[in-house]
């Protein structure tokens, strides 16, 4: 059942690049949130394809592609974020007054000059009955529709939550409820992010002192996300935490380590160390340890193969350069194994011309065993060399410098979730 129907007419919206000239004929807006909008397509160009993505099926594959139609609205209550939605379907009339499926995910759009045209029926669907400032694209041209019907409402709903939830924050904080005023003001943020302006330092606090509660309770990631939330909100009111922070940074950074997730730890215990003083000697011994000695590591590699398999966890490196060693080997005892066959022979030589054809077979088995013992004593080189440029590196990554930059992006992630905990 319609809930209401507005006729626009002789009203063109044309797109920047004058191609496509669309005209928005009509649209009605049904009881659940269905919106139908007719327009009149003209193209004034060339023949050409167009994307044409609408239903479900294609969403997910081809979201980079509904630019050409597509319905967009303010989520009130999510900070007025902006949503998009595609067409759950197009169709075209026909010269016989019926309608058809616009192709899809690409349609070939005719040229039609200025005389003629087609009438596409466009429809979007499950439309949020409280969704502000809706407008319909298409080709580029675009119509507004305005609020829906309880858009109004939920705008003064908002404004009494917002006010409900930073007042309930600051009440909170004044009695040192910190995990409650915490939550109460990622609720009002989420309602409207640009209050962080006016109350950043009461927030800053708020998250902190939740980030110190969540430390004690072992919950290092998320402690985490707060003192980097806090620290975006307001570094002066984080400078006054950073012994806290470094305490939290350094158990998360050696917790990580004994996970085997060195890069993350080692950036961590870094983050420790330059946030304060109380953690930089025990991070230094930290990363004294965590150092590999080359002369233990260089003794394994005299059997190629053997550190790149135990130390540095590479198999295929190991595995060739074990290969190589053993052929190589195998090669040098056979060949001198011939070499002194052939010599044995020469010694033995009944006539000159044998004992020149003996002779000349060892020299040739000799220069050949020298060849592959090189070959075998280069694979020992390499391994040594290897092994010892791989520990440098290694060590290199527990180099403490002073003007190390924290990646704070590591601490940046979806876990650190705003949500609403107001009841609606």
């Amino acid at each position: 059942m319609k809930f209401f129907t507005l006729f626009l007419l002789l009203i063109f919206y044309t797109s920047i690049n004058a191609q496509f000239k669309i005209t928005f004929d009509d649209y009605d807006i049904d009881r659940e949130g269905n919106i139908v909008v007719t327009v009149f397509a003209q193209n004034l160009g060339n023949s050409q394809e167009i994307w044409a993505v609408y239903g479900y099926n294609f969403y997910d594959r081809f979201i980079e592609m509904q630019d050409n139609f597509f319905l967009q609205y303010e989520d009130i209550l999510n900070d007025s974020k902006i949503r998009k939605r595609i067409p759950s379907s197009i169709v075209i009339k026909t010269i016989f007054g019926n309608y058809i499926a616009m192709e899809t995910p690409t349609y070939y759009f005719s040229s039609t000059g200025l005389s003629s045209g087609q009438e596409w029926k466009i429809t979007f669907t499950n439309i949020p009955q409280d969704a502000g400032s809706v407008s319909i694209i298409v080709l580029g041209s675009s119509i507004d529709l305005g609020d829906m019907p309880k858009a109004a409402e939920l705008r003064k709903r908002k404004d009494a939550l917002l006010s409900d939830a930073i007042n309930t924050a600051i009440e909170k904080s004044k009695t040192n409820q910190w995990n409650e005023a915490a939550n109460y003001w990622e609720d009002a943020i989420n309602l409207k992010s640009n209050i962080v302006n006016k109350y950043s330092e009461t927030i800053s606090i708020s998250f902190c002192e939740k980030a110190k509660i969540l430390f004690t309770q072992n919950n290092l990631s998320n402690a985490i996300n707060y003192f980097e939330k806090a620290k975006s909100i307001n570094e002066s009111v984080f400078n006054k935490y950073r012994d806290d922070y470094s305490d939290l940074q350094f158990k998360y950074g050696v917790e990580l380590l004994n996970n085997s997730n060195i890069s993350n730890g080692v950036e961590s215990l870094k983050y420790s160390y330059i946030l304060s003083n109380r953690n930089r000697d025990k991070v230094e011994n930290k990363f004294n340890e965590m150092k590999q000695s080359h002369f233990s590591s260089s003794f394994l590699s005299i059997i190629p193969g053997l550190s790149q398999l135990v130390i540095q966890k590479n198999s295929t490196k190991s595995l060739v350069l074990f290969g190589a060693f053993t052929v190589s080997s195998l090669l040098t005892i056979s060949n001198k194994i011939k070499a002194d066959n052939y010599y044995d022979d020469y010694l033995r030589a009944t006539t000159p011309q044998e004992a020149e054809s003996q002779y000349y077979l060892a020299d040739k088995q000799i220069k050949e065993t020298a060849l592959y013992f090189s070959l075998a004593v280069g694979t020992i080189i390499y391994s040594i060399i290897d092994q010892y440029i791989n520990t440098s590196d290694y060590n290199s990554m527990f180099e403490i410098d002073k003007n190390y930059s924290p990646k704070t992006n590591l601490y940046s992630s979806g876990s650190f979730v705003i949500s609403i905990n107001i009841p609606l």
